[in-house]
């Protein structure tokens, strides 16, 4: 049983916080949009919140195709979009407008334009049926396996880490895979996990969310049993944490978020490090608290993340032209650079910069490489400097590292 602590404690302080809090973001969007979805080439995108900061960037590169084609995206969880690409029911596989009601702010599409810019529309009334589902984690984590005599493909994208985040008024540090299922499997066990002892201060989201399934196997806790106050998706936690600025208050407060949120409030939230099951000691994603490298993630130490991944259905193996032209632009083995460039700036990982992969969640790492790697890249855009040595083609490069990539020579 899934705990919902909007209903504990209503004439308490924390209560009403939490009342207050749910009901303004209920209120946050209610206008219906001005201008329809439906336009010839249209690819109908939903699922995980992460990708949206991408498909400007996308919407962009599509445009000079021919035919040019646009993009229109729901944010909706990871285990939505997974079902909207694995289900038989022809209604969870369609996308349509969610007005605001019984407390949950509107979820209309987004209608990405040939310049990156981004405006909501509205759906068709019987909905448009979903090109891509978007995931932070597999199907297999969302209960989901192709039907019978269907083909569905996995395109995976880039590397998304998931962090618990406490306010910057927190003096906590660290947390470990032990204390985190005290707190979100057993609601704090009663003090055992001091100092996160509040319920109604865990901010959490739910089980259809790839954040908290990540998680949930991190921790050995199931996602749809986690103590704390789902806050309605990313930018709910985002929203509600960032305002917790009386320090006894922040010291109880915890929740989780992917670091492409986490990094651009690293003013108002502290990333944890993360000590996991086996591990000696914690570790951030990055080198320090300061870095914005990735290194603890591209080499393994830090064990929350896996891909982001794009489900389609396919024929004969291969997507439809809608799904194609989208999905070919993540899963290219050589990223165009103005798709990587903002992978790296909204503070994923991407693939060519990795030193480790995995085939399951959570699971047994091993070793990665690629002719097309991007590490010397990544530390650039990353953080500003790069130590490797430049080129403008492989005979620039020692033997030590032959490739010429994005201006770097790079080790294979």
């Amino acid at each position: 049983m899934r705990h919902d602590l909007r209903r504990r404690a209503p004439g308490s302080w924390l209560g009403a916080l939490a009342l207050a809090l749910t009901s303004a973001m209920a209120h946050a969007q209610t206008n219906t949009p001005t201008i329809s979805c439906a336009g010839p080439n249209t690819i109908y995108v939903a699922g995980s919140s992460a990708v949206r900061p991408f498909l400007g960037v996308v919407a962009q590169l599509l445009a000079r195709e021919s035919p040019p084609w646009s993009i229109v995206y729901q944010s909706q969880g990871s285990c939505t979009g997974v079902k909207a690409i694995f289900s038989t029911d022809p209604s969870a596989r369609v996308i349509k407008d969610i007005p605001a009601s019984g407390g949950r702010a509107a979820n209309y599409a987004i209608l990405f334009r040939a310049d990156g810019s981004a405006q909501e529309c509205s759906l068709a009334t019987e909905g448009n049926v979903v090109d891509v589902g978007v995931s932070d984690v597999y199907a297999s984590t969302c209960d989901s396996t192709a039907p019978a005599n269907v083909q569905i493909a996995d395109y995976e994208g880039p590397i998304q880490p998931m962090t618990f985040v406490v306010p910057a008024a927190s003096s906590q540090r660290s947390i470990s895979a032990e204390a985190a299922y005290l707190v979100f499997g057993t609601g704090g066990n009663k003090g055992a996990a001091a100092p996160w002892t509040e319920q109604n201060l865990y901010f959490v989201r739910n089980a259809s969310s790839g954040t908290q399934q990540m998680i949930a196997r991190a921790i050995g806790v199931p996602a749809d049993k986690w103590w704390g106050v789902d806050r309605g998706g990313s930018e709910g936690v985002r929203r509600n944490m960032k305002v917790l600025l009386d320090s006894s208050t922040a010291e109880k407060a915890i929740g989780i978020i992917s670091t492409d949120i986490a990094d651009e409030e690293r003013s108002n939230l502290r990333i944890l490090a993360f000590q996991g099951t086996g591990q000696s000691c914690g570790f951030l994603p990055d080198s320090t608290a300061f870095a914005k490298d990735k290194q603890n993630v591209r080499d393994g130490h830090y064990p929350i993340w896996g891909p982001v991944h794009f489900y389609t259905r396919t024929e004969n193996g291969l997507p439809g032209p809608a799904a194609a032209a989208l999905v070919s632009r993540f899963a290219a083995a050589r990223l165009e650079k103005e798709l990587l460039d903002v992978i790296i700036q909204k503070h994923l990982v991407p693939k060519c910069a990795m030193k480790v992969k995995r085939s399951s969640e959570m699971g047994p790492l091993s070793p990665y490489s690629t002719d097309s790697r991007c590490g010397c890249y990544f530390d650039l855009v990353a953080n500003g400097a790069s130590s490797c040595k430049t080129c403008n083609g492989p005979a620039d490069c020692p033997s030590s590292a032959p490739a010429c990539n994005y201006g770097y020579c790079e080790a294979l």
